[in-house]
């Protein structure tokens, strides 16, 4: 059976390479488009045998940040890859000192080529990013691959099982799995013939910037006294939702502002269509537009800022079927959240704030009223925010035990 999948798996290849090379100037300039041609090219040679991280976009990045700084302050070489563009450009600017690149398109020849030049120590692999001619390459090279803050749903786990002969070809240098809980420790045990352990989600062990507030709220537009609230990753229709009650929201809370801050920047200009009747800046354009009671975030890189500075926080993606955003980098300011109804992508972060009474899930018709309440019961916006704080410090112990078990592959 072993010889039959080797058979089968060596025809998908060829027949990928054939694709791969006959489509290549069509694949080459949809990738120059998106700015993806970092993904088509062999990285530099590496001398200094680096840990490579492979994690897919923004959450995962975001996810491993701690990980990542202490691994640093330990002295191991890094490098960091990304399926994402967006995933590349976070990292790049929370750790200008790592290489981090685009991942490389999953055919044989470039992750031989990646192989081959980065010869990494190890390979950690954020949550269930299960590429195959990455884990055949390290197989081929004897690189040994370690899951880390791994999940993986029982939809998922049935559809991995289907393949699990060809994941037991390709997977031969997979050491161990580090799984966020018990219920994904006992699925990927029914998929992979290795240890897996329960070490925490490493999700809970954020290491985000400190702000003086005072001085931020200025950067900002905003004074000492006002009660901001903000939208944060918020998707289409959420900011229509938001403006449809702030005219409410701003006669009944005293010095009301609000920061809006799309998942997606790119959306910021067909945000000025909804804005026109609102005195709103870009935080781009702030210092020609200093006056403002609605400010837009309309780049990466500055949403902690405007949560460390918030009074209230709303998690976007999550009023209309989007899965929901972490709601985890409020918490770690201590701030009172509000969420909506659809939080399937962070389901146990928003179920660990539930419990501890640390989140108020919300839909678009209470919304108004939610917020309403809340703003006028400061001392329920504080306790809130001391409880979501505590929901990190209980869980800080997930860096220690993933530490631990990186070791142990090394």
């Amino acid at each position: 059976m072993k010889t039959l999948y080797r058979v089968l798996f060596s025809v998908f290849n060829l027949l990928l390479e054939v694709f791969y090379f006959v489509s290549f100037p069509i694949l080459k300039l949809i990738a120059h488009l998106y700015q993806y041609d970092e993904a088509f090219a062999s990285p530099q040679r590496c001398d200094d045998h680096p840990i490579l991280i492979h994690a897919a976009s923004v959450g995962e990045v975001n996810a491993v940040a701690a990980l990542l700084n202490q691994l640093d302050k330990e002295g191991y070489p890094l490098y960091l890859n990304t399926v994402t563009i967006t995933g590349k450009a976070i990292a790049k600017k929370e750790f200008p000192n790592l290489e981090v690149r685009l991942a490389p398109i999953d055919v044989w020849h470039l992750r031989k080529q990646q192989m081959r030049l980065l010869q990494p120590r190890l390979i950690l692999v954020v949550e269930t990013e299960i590429w195959p001619n990455m884990l055949y390459a390290a197989s081929r090279y004897r690189i040994p691959v370690l899951f880390i803050n791994a999940r993986i749903s029982q939809r998922s786990l049935g559809r991995y099982k289907k393949l699990s002969g060809f994941i037991a070809l390709v997977g031969s240098s997979i050491r161990g799995v580090l799984a966020q809980s018990k219920e994904d420790q006992e699925r990927f045990q029914q998929l992979f013939k290795v240890p897996v352990k329960t070490a925490g989600n490493l999700k809970f062990c954020l290491d985000l910037k400190h702000y003086d507030l005072n001085q931020t709220r200025a950067e900002f537009g905003f004074s000492p006294q006002d009660f901001i609230l903000c939208w944060g990753s918020s998707r289409p229709g959420e900011e229509e939702l938001m403006l449809s009650i702030y005219p409410f929201l701003k006669q009944k809370i005293k010095d009301f502002k609000l920061i809006l801050a799309p998942r997606h920047p790119k959306r910021c200009m067909d945000l000025k269509k909804v804005l026109s009747a609102y005195k709103y800046s870009m935080l781009s354009d702030l210092g020609a537009n200093p006056d403002h009671d609605v400010l837009i975030i309309d780049s990466l890189g500055h949403l902690t800022a405007a949560y460390a500075i918030s009074d209230l926080v709303v998690v976007g993606g999550s009023f209309f079927d989007f899965g929901g955003h972490n709601p985890l980098e409020p918490a770690f300011y201590a701030k009172a959240i509000i969420m909506g109804e659809y939080y399937s992508s962070c389901k146990e972060s928003v179920l660990q704030l539930k419990s501890r009474d640390a989140i108020k899930l919300s839909n678009p018709r209470l919304l108004k009223d939610d917020i309403l309440s809340l703003a006028q019961n400061p001392l329920q916006i504080k306790e809130m925010g001391k409880r979501a704080k505590l929901v990190l410090t209980d869980n800080s112990s997930a860096l220690n035990d993933h530490i631990r078990g990186i070791k142990s592959c090394l």
